[in-house]
């Protein structure tokens, strides 16, 4: 983590500023309360040119790291930004004979930089949707049973009115085999739209007997359906042709058409 170099009045103008949110800051707001507290609590400093200060110098203390994870769980690490704090190497444990690199010191203000902007981010509609983790949806063969406790995946809720369907009628599994690929990736997480008939030509979410599937349908009438794999190597997945006019309700069951997906490419 990267530390905070500030001087006595930028201390005090963060301290003012949070006072005025209505949020204590844990900063103390005066001059006396400043170099009592960093005396106590051992804040490590450095003499620099300064207005004001005694002979021309002034102390630009290092804001300790409990303080700067105090002050962004608050929401106020943009005060600290805004003052204009420069990002130095770290002190490991307050310490000023252990610096960091560098490339680490930059990499620390990049991450504080990013949490002053995460914390301002609208978060009031982000919506969750069901997320089977270890339920494999299989691209391949073999099958992996439903689990019983669903995680969560968050999704903006924009994203289901432009789809026109609602949060609480989708659900996520992961994908297992490459039958699919490229268009959805082995281990990769799928967003379903619970169905249960087939609507149109596309991707679903199949039972077939004991086996959970992903394959793109195709129907070629009433009681018989193309089963597709995308991968263009046909030796080793061809297209297979289903036919349910003898079927039972256990042998085959939809569950859900492919909405979206994500995964990690190899």
């Amino acid at each position: 983590m990267a530390g905070f170099k500030l001087d006595i009045a930028q201390i005090i103008e963060i301290s003012k500023k949070a006072k005025e949110l209505g949020i204590a800051s844990g900063l103390p707001s005066s001059k006396p309360g400043i170099a009592d507290k960093a005396e106590r609590e051992n804040w490590t400093f450095e003499l620099v040119p300064g207005k004001g200060g005694r002979g021309g110098m002034k102390k630009l203390y290092t804001i300790p790291r409990y303080i700067v994870e105090e002050l962004r769980e608050k929401g106020l690490i943009d005060l600290l930004l805004s003052e204009n704090a420069e990002c130095e190497p770290d002190i490991g444990s307050d310490n000023p004979q252990e610096s960091q690199p560098a490339n680490q010191t930059t990499e620390a203000c990049d991450h504080i930089e990013y949490a002053a902007w995460a914390a301002v981010q609208d978060r009031d509609h982000i919506v969750p949707v069901k997320y089977y983790r270890e339920v494999f949806a299989c691209a391949g063969n073999g099958a992996i049973p439903w689990d019983t406790n669903p995680e969560a995946m968050w999704f903006r809720d924009s994203f289901f009115k432009y789809l026109g369907l609602k949060p609480a009628d989708c659900f996520c599994t992961r994908v297992e085999g490459d039958s699919m690929h490229p268009t959805l990736i082995d281990q990769g997480t799928v967003l379903w739209h619970a169905v249960t008939q087939y609507t149109r030509e596309g991707i679903y979410l199949f039972r077939q007997g004991e086996e959970l599937r992903v394959k793109r349908l195709q129907r070629l009438n009433t009681n018989s359906l193309n089963v597709i794999s995308d991968n263009p190597n046909k030796g080793i997945y061809p297209t297979t042709e289903l036919d349910l006019s003898q079927a039972e309700p256990h042998d085959f069951e939809i569950l859900g058409r492919y909405l979206w997906s994500c995964g990690i490419a190899k």
